[in-house]
């Protein structure tokens, strides 16, 4: 499998790919699918798109999680200024940073390294080089840390079910600003799960001078070899619905653990459960509400429904407005890009 990782083509494709390069929403098999004319189909993706509502589709490079199996929530003290702006929109190991307020903290980040090493490597360099913070101002970092290995379950398109159950009680009638509808929904709920997304390999071709057929055999092998999954689009904070908050919660569970793990497991408000071990805490639950009403309403039913099972739960909250940075392709092509240059470089 890393022999596919070792070959230039290969790299070159995948950069493409997870770049959403040459993919896009198949519009006639939509227009098919829903007995509707291909213009109406092609106005309600072109809103889903201005309106922010999904990002434009790609493949999802599911090796980074092997590439990079240490993933570090991390609460920080940096400068609030333009250095540290332009080291958080171009370091390659940050997947997302939030504003935020905790005591000294003032920066939350979402990270992923090769390991431990890698991670404390990270932070001396950013000391040494003091690009965001000098020694003197310096607070040591509020840092989880999880393995990928662990992770129970990741499905971004979970929060769906809620906006379309939402929509059918009449509780959800728009996301922003932009007025939902049941077609609207049902492209919405294609993109998400990856479906009528189309794969242009004659632009692919053409873009590395190869030919199509070279094109599509490199693509299933890829995808074979759990190197990409299937195409599909994401919401642009990839868990988190526009409009909605996110909320990192660590659950203590100390009964009955494979039940109320199942139980989290077909939630539709987790799309993001990992197995932990931070403190007396063993689960890391990533959930979305569109109040903090809502969550703890959820929380309650949780704590009532099992209440001889979960001993503590400790929440943070993240609102939209909180939201510095989540760039959810940037890890994955700096990384690709990363290997390119080595690669070219043992040439």
């Amino acid at each position: 499998m890393t022999k596919l990782l070792k070959d230039e083509l290969n790299l070159k494709l995948l950069l493409l790919l997870c770049a959403g390069e040459g993919v896009s929403i198949n519009v006639s098999a939509l227009s098919q699918q829903f007995n509707k004319h291909r213009n109406t189909v092609n106005e309600r993706i072109k809103q889903l798109f201005k309106h922010k509502i999904i990002d434009r589709p790609l493949y999802p490079l599911t090796w980074l999680f092997k590439e990079y199996p240490l993933l570090v929530i991390s609460k920080d003290k940096f400068y609030r200024d333009e250095a540290t702006r332009n080291f958080i929109e171009s370091d390659p190991n940050i997947f997302a940073a939030f504003f935020f307020q905790e005591e000294l903290y003032n920066t939350l980040t979402i990270q992923f390294h090769e390991d431990l090493f890698s991670y404390e490597t990270w932070c001396d360099k950013i000391l040494e080089e003091e690009k965001i913070i000098k020694e003197e101002d310096r607070h040591p970092p509020d840092a989880l840390l999880f393995s990928t290995k662990r992770i129970l379950k990741y499905d971004p398109s979970a929060p769906f079910r809620i906006i379309n159950l939402g929509f059918k009680k009449g509780t959800i009638k728009k996301i922003g600003d932009h007025e939902l509808d049941s077609l609207s929904l049902r492209i919405l709920r294609m993109a998400l799960n990856g479906k009528a997304i189309r794969t242009n390999e004659n632009f692919l071709a053409r873009a590395l001078d190869v030919n199509r057929n070279t094109i599509i055999r490199r693509i299933q092998t890829l995808m074979k070899e759990g190197i990409i999954s299937n195409p599909l689009s994401r919401f642009p904070r990839v868990i988190v619905p526009p409009d909605f908050m996110l909320i990192f919660s660590l659950f203590e569970i100390r009964k009955n653990c494979a039940i109320v793990e199942r139980f989290i497991r077909n939630d539709p408000h987790v799309p993001l459960l990992i197995k932990a071990n931070v403190g007396r805490y063993n689960y890391f639950v990533a959930s979305t509400f569109k109040t903090i009403e809502n969550h703890l309403e959820w929380q309650e039913n949780y704590n009532q429904r099992f209440q001889a099972c979960i001993d503590g739960i400790k929440n943070t909250y993240l609102s939209p407005a909180m939201t510095f940075s989540i760039r959810q392709n940037f890890v994955s092509l700096e990384l690709l890009k990363r290997k390119i240059a080595l690669l070219q470089g043992e040439h």
